[in-house]
């Protein structure tokens, strides 16, 4: 186990190569009844599912996210007291939001208001944190939001708001673009710390003289919702609208394997017939990990002395072609049971010369080739030479001649030092026939 857990940390040096959206897509594998799934595996950042990933939807509360690491980024001080406003609570209780009941004049801690924010999902503390790092404006807490995503690379995402709230689409977002907002804010210890949590207690306020007790809205972390429920899954958000139906982002880890999932658009109903309708994004989200964890594995592809390919060589007297291997043992995430044979290694042509110049020192990169499962792309490798080939200096100079030889400059020289051979041979003869008529003339003469 132990040694396994070791290979994956160092995942991202031996599949550097991967990125988001590289992507072995086993999605013939697994069905779902969401409409937009992206499960990636975050120690190789390989996609392992992807469905409708590059739709543009609606996020719902998951829009809270950018709205925690934006205040986490914006204050330094998480204990800073904030009343407050009514103008925070305006239009709430008419679209039937999600809150904790803070009132107008109430005071709480930033920290207090994060964790309503993101266990309970609470629109009154999305708007109460707004409109303080907005600096009295939500407006301009909005105009953040975007700045901020477009700083992530997610050209895909409009923010309108701070909450989710909006059945108009003008949040919107992918998943592809939601992985790398979240990515980014569970580097933030806070923010995972946060997010993590089951449950949470605010104390009395100034206007509130209980307790509020805060419990997670995503049900696969609390043992009590057996049907959701996995000891593996943690975090990160959940979000509800008709327009974006049930989402959920979360990740989990099991025996060194560590995943994210987003599931977006997914319906809500009766799964089995107990008159109980069932969150899709939470029975979806389960299964897949499940499925994940039981069927896609760690397996080594590539060793060091596979011959990729054979290149020519120039500049050798010996040696003609020259072997290329794999930089270094590979590993990439495939279906378990995969056989060798369905692990196919080529060289990509676009970065692979099918010709090259000796001097050459044996471990020098002179390509890549990619690893291939089924038609997708599930790892790349450095190309390195499998040998040392040195140089001839006479084949050099011999190249050099015949580079020269066959170039056009040459060619043209060529030709005009040919004609001015030519018209230098017509004016000798010509001379020489103009002197014989010439002496011929005086010998009559004489």
């Amino acid at each position: 186990m132990k040694k396994l857990i070791s290979v994956l940390i160092c995942i991202s040096i031996l599949i550097g190569v991967f990125a988001i959206g590289s992507s072995a897509s086993f999605n013939s594998l697994l069905e779902t009844e969401a409409d937009v799934v992206l499960l990636v595996n975050t120690d190789s950042e390989t996609v392992i599912f992807d469905k409708n990933a590059d739709k543009k939807t609606a996020p719902a509360s998951i829009t809270k996210i950018v709205t925690c690491m934006l205040v986490l980024e914006n204050c330094e001080d998480l204990s800073i007291p904030l009343t407050c406003k009514r103008e925070s609570l305006n239009g709430l209780y008419e679209q039937n939001a999600a809150t904790v009941g803070i009132l107008a004049g109430e005071t709480l801690t930033v920290k207090e208001l994060l964790y309503a924010l993101m266990i309970p999902s609470a629109a009154d503390a999305a708007n109460i944190l707004a409109d303080y790092i907005g600096g009295g404006s939500i407006e301009n807490f909005v105009v953040m939001m975007n700045d901020f995503v477009k700083k992530l690379g997610c050209e895909n995402t409009t923010f309108i708001n701070a909450h989710g709230l909006d059945e108009s689409g003008g949040n919107i977002t992918t998943a592809y673009d939601l992985y790398k907002i979240t990515k980014y804010a569970l580097e933030n210890p806070t923010f995972k710390e946060i997010t993590s949590t089951l449950r949470h207690e605010i104390a009395p306020t100034n206007k509130y003289p209980y307790v509020r007790y805060l419990n997670n809205t995503n049900k696969m972390m609390n043992p009590a919702y057996k049907d959701y429920y996995s000891p593996y899954i943690s975090g990160v958000k959940t979000g509800t609208t008709a327009l974006a139906g049930h989402c959920v982002i979360s990740t989990a880890s099991k025996n060194g394997y560590n995943y994210m999932l987003i599931v977006m658009n997914a319906p809500q109903y009766d799964i089995d017939g107990d008159n109980v309708e069932e969150n899709v994004a939470f029975t979806d989200s389960k299964k897949i990990y499940e499925w994940a964890f039981k069927n896609i594995v760690l397996t080594k592809v590539t060793n060091t002395t596979d011959v990729v390919t054979v290149v020519d060589v120039k500049y050798n007297w010996k040696i003609d072609h020259l072997r290329l291997l794999p930089a270094k043992e590979m590993s990439a995430l495939v279906p378990s049971g995969t056989e060798s044979g369905s692990l196919v290694i080529r060289p990509i042509e676009s970065e692979t010369p099918k010709v090259v110049k000796a001097p050459i020192k044996k471990g020098d990169v002179l390509g890549k080739a990619e690893i291939l499962y089924g038609e997708d792309v599930v790892a790349t490798v450095d190309l390195i030479a499998g040998e040392n080939v040195s140089r001839s200096i006479i084949l050099v100079i011999f190249d050099g001649i015949k580079a020269v030889l066959s170039s056009t400059v040459f060619k043209i020289l060529f030709a005009l030092f040919v004609l001015l051979v030519i018209i230098y041979v017509f004016l000798i003869i010509r001379r020489n026939r103009i002197r014989a008529k010439r002496k011929k003339i005086r010998m009559v003469k004489g």
